[in-house]
């Protein structure tokens, strides 16, 4: 059985609207996004939880999920970890494919593909694991770099805010585990002790600051489209030689400013 969400946000400690606690629909605080938590919005509780259903919505930044799911995300431990708290560990290993849920399965191209044939797609298995790793590291290098020149628009704070909000709400949309909390954490690393999605993402980052730079234009589709154009531009780049590639991407590296200056 299901634990209850409300125990579950109970136990983490969410702040709830005292004129909704225990209904239905249980209205809370948002710990996600924390938008409903700023100055000015005592009254405003966008996180809404299920407690027929045990599923759970925030209908600002639009993170939702079930019952597990939340206490994975509240508590920073894997899906299947807290998954076995509430079911006991399975005695044989679960290959990483399977542990892939239908959204994340859909997001590759397979889960049509697994629910008509499930004994095909267990064949299958290291292809479908192949298609998840390259779709998360391609997640985790456009939303780092988008992140990193959001981080560095001055005198902008509205526009700044309105890109933050927007990389929050792709982030959840990936179904990438933790992904914003893993942005944050490589961000206030120094550069040189970033894994290699964030060095990529701060290289493309660069690249699409001065392309926005060059115009002073930060709005939301030029952000993303200079992003998304300069990583296909690199992934197109290492399929060239590796010498006529170095050429290319040494151009492009020269190109680039740096956030410092």
């Amino acid at each position: 059985m299901l634990p209850e969400i409300l125990k579950v946000a109970e136990e983490y400690g969410l702040t709830f609207n005292p004129r909704y606690h225990g209904k239905k629909e249980t209205l809370c605080k948002c710990t996600f996004c924390e938008e409903d938590s700023k100055p000015g919005k005592g009254n405003k509780f966008y996180l809404s939880l299920n407690t027929h259903d045990q599923v759970y919505k925030c209908w600002y930044c639009g993170v939702s999920g079930g019952v597990l799911d939340f206490e994975a995300k509240l508590s920073g431990l894997p899906y299947n970890k807290v998954r076995e708290k509430y079911f006991s560990k399975r005695m044989k290993p679960v290959h990483p494919a399977e542990s892939l849920n239908a959204r994340q399965l859909r997001l590759i191209g397979w889960a049509e593909y697994k629910r008509k044939d499930h004994n095909d797609f267990k064949k299958n298995r290291e292809s479908v694991l192949m298609d998840w790793k390259n779709y998360e590291h391609e997640g985790l290098v456009k939303h780092f770099a988008l992140f990193m020149v959001i981080a560095h628009i001055e005198n902008q704070a509205a526009r700044q805010n309105e890109l933050l909000q927007y990389v929050i709400q792709s982030c959840h949309k990936t179904q990438i585990y933790l992904l914003f909390n893993r942005l944050l954490a490589e961000y206030v690393k120094d550069e040189d002790e970033r894994t290699g999605w964030a060095k990529e993402g701060t290289e493309i980052a660069r690249a699409a600051w001065k392309a926005s730079l060059s115009t002073y234009d930060f709005g939301m589709d030029k952000v993303v489209y200079n992003v998304v154009f300069l990583y296909h531009m690199l992934e197109m780049d290492k399929l060239q030689t590796p010498i006529k590639g170095a050429h290319k991407k040494q151009a492009i590296v020269n190109d680039k400013m740096s956030f410092a200056n």
